[in-house]
């Protein structure tokens, strides 16, 4: 059987991301195509230039659709966030700056396909996204049949041509950057032992947490820090804005909508023609009571908002009660046990209901975004925020946002912070939207990349301070203790004397949790490296620092290690080339004229 690309070929994530467009190429040879979400098409402008190379509508359009298919794989059962589609959005940009930079070093580096490479790779190396059309129920790839439909002149196979002698170039490119990489025998032993190792171990220490010495840096010591660390504030631009908030807000028609609907649901619980618990399970926008049939089980007044307690209470037991109004929406209410006090008051029911929230309906929502649209029609940047304070909008005036990040006051704003960055100073943006609000931006300004005041990381170089503070002391008291554990006084006994932590670690790997210690720590490292019985060095983790005595350490099986030794090494030669790849991307990124013009044609739509 011929060895395929994926034993020898390195593949790295820029040549996989290119996938997709072998997907699309399948839709005609297998009747499986793909089909994009939401349909509509961008149209044939450019959406920004890379050292002169145009990205088109189509191409971003594309890569767009790619980046959110993908994300809807991972969690198929769930609608993606605002937040998400921006960054779909955004790994749609980086994927085709990245496309044009390796195209454009394709051709500057002269790399070319033969035709006989090209049908090598059909024969002996068929990519791995191509032979996925012919995997069988088994999870095996069906060869005969895939070598069967290479030899049928009714299949086209030009589409998936044109896909390989794309792939082949960036293969070769791949290959190109990435022969520098070198793994070393040392690091294959450090990658095996990271795997397989296994350690316990006895170990005393200090936790951040029973430092309680009142520690507070002092103005001085601030200054002198900041000072000292500019490297740990930087940003990488900072964009000033107003918003304007406009609330989702159900109206007096969707709270009617809810009432006739939970009425409707009554009367056919009343009529028999379905019954309460399945009429729960199937309506309810209690998910956690409705799986149950809507049973909330047995409360006293005290545990339920008011006007619920107050109909539950009320209620004969088997009744259904109208549509109740509390602050969570509207509910049918159930009774079926009451028990009563000694003065034969109802003190206690069990009962079921089904919840249904009063959310703004389509029209609703079609209304809140033209009077938001209206707004956006009928000001201008030097209007914008005095006609949103004499109109009394929701008017914010946020801190300065940085890259990636929500604009502050304003959740799942990330699309908003992306439009900042590509904006021009004054412009407004187009209508945009969140769970809770549509909203309109006026950028103000871009901060180029530099130090963030130290107003504005005040409190993260105090908790910087504290941290060190921390350190300095739980060592200080750890110093006589591994003296004493040293000079073979018992490390329980240690512990004791020097009022420290101590504890006893079963069998953990490297990636194992510590009680005290933290999850995959160097202190995991550091005990399975080290030497049984041999007191470790002080290690410092999130949580405190700590010294243990191994008690003992898996040794390294030399047997299972030479039957590992080329996979392992393969593996991380695969990760040094990719890191050569990231870091040539990083470079040419860098180095690049990248013009992006999304944020005009984003105003302009």
């Amino acid at each position: 059987m011929f060895q395929f690309m994926r034993s020898r070929a390195k593949v790295f994530y820029w040549v996989i991301a290119a996938s997709f467009l072998l997907f699309l190429a399948l839709g005609g040879l297998t009747g499986r195509g793909c089909t994009a979400p939401g349909g509509k098409r961008a149209d044939a402008g450019i959406v920004g230039t890379v050292n002169g190379t145009q990205i088109t509508a189509q191409q971003y359009d594309d890569a767009y659709r790619q980046q959110v298919a993908m994300m809807k794989q991972q969690a198929p059962d769930r609608d993606l966030n605002s937040n998400q589609m921006a960054a779909a959005q955004e790994g749609a940009w980086d994927f085709s700056v990245q496309t044009a930079l390796i195209d454009q070093a394709i051709a500057k580096r002269k790399i070319k396909v033969t035709d006989k490479e090209v049908l090598d790779a059909f024969r002996n190396n068929p990519p791995a996204e191509l032979l996925a059309q012919y995997r069988g129920q088994d999870g095996q790839i069906d060869m005969q049949r895939y070598y069967a439909d290479l030899q049928n002149p009714a299949i086209d196979w030009k589409p998936v041509e044109n896909y390989v002698r794309q792939l082949l170039p960036r293969q070769k490119l791949s290959e190109q950057i990435g022969a520098g990489a070198v793994v070393g025998d040392e690091a294959v032993r450090t990658e095996y032992l990271r795997q397989t190792g296994r350690a316990m171990a006895e170990y005393v220490g200090v936790a951040f947490t029973d430092i309680n010495d009142g520690y507070a840096p002092s103005d001085q010591e601030i200054n002198d820090w900041y000072a000292k660390h500019p490297d740990d504030y930087k940003h990488d631009g900072l964009a000033t804005c107003k918003v304007v908030r406009f609330a989702k807000k159900a109206s007096t028609a969707d709270e009617k909508d809810v009432v006739d609907t939970l009425n409707g649901i009554r009367q056919e619980i009343l009529a028999g023609t379905t019954d309460f618990a399945t009429a729960a399970k199937q309506y309810s926008d209690d998910t956690g009571s409705g799986e149950r049939g809507g049973d909330i089980g047995s409360f006293d007044r005290s545990r339920m908002v008011p006007e619920f307690a107050n109909a539950a209470f009320a209620l004969p037991i088997g009744q259904v009660s109208e549509a109740v109004k509390t602050q969570f929406g509207y509910h049918l209410i159930l009774v079926t046990a009451q028990q009563k006090d000694a003065a034969g008051q109802v003190s206690q029911v069990t009962a079921s209901h089904i919840l249904m929230k009063v959310t703004p309906g389509p029209q609703t929502l079609d209304a809140i975004n033209e009077v938001a649209t209206g707004f956006r029609g009928r000001v201008t940047a030097a209007n914008f925020v005095s006609t949103a304070e004499g109109e009394k909008l929701d008017l914010l005036k946020p801190a300065p946002v940085a890259r990636g990040r929500d604009i502050p006051g304003l959740a799942l704003s990330l699309a908003g912070t992306n439009w900042l960055f590509t904006a021009k100073t004054g412009t407004i943006s187009p209508v945009m939207e969140n769970d809770e609000c549509y909203y309109l931006l006026l950028a103000e300004r871009v901060e180029p990349a530099g130090t963030r005041s130290l107003d504005d990381v005040r409190s993260q170089v105090m908790l910087a301070l504290r941290k060190q503070h921390n350190s300095q002391v739980a060592r200080q008291r750890l110093a006589p203790a591994i003296a004493a554990a040293q000079a073979g006084t018992p490390l329980r006994q240690v512990a004791t004397t020097y009022n420290l932590k101590y504890a006893v670690a079963d069998t953990f790997s490297y990636n194992s949790n510590v009680a005290d210690v933290g999850y995959g720590t160097d202190f995991n490292k550091t005990v399975i490296e080290g030497q049984v019985r041999r007191v470790t060095d002080p290690v410092e983790t999130m949580r405190g620092v700590y010294v243990a005595v191994p008690t003992w350490i898996k040794p390294v099986d030399e047997t299972d290690f030479a039957a590992r030794r080329v996979s392992l090494q393969q593996a991380l030669m695969s990760r040094a080339q990719n890191e050569a790849i990231d870091k040539w991307l990083k470079e040419e990124k860098a180095k690049a004229k990248i013009v992006d013009h999304r944020g005009e044609l984003r105003t302009k739509g």
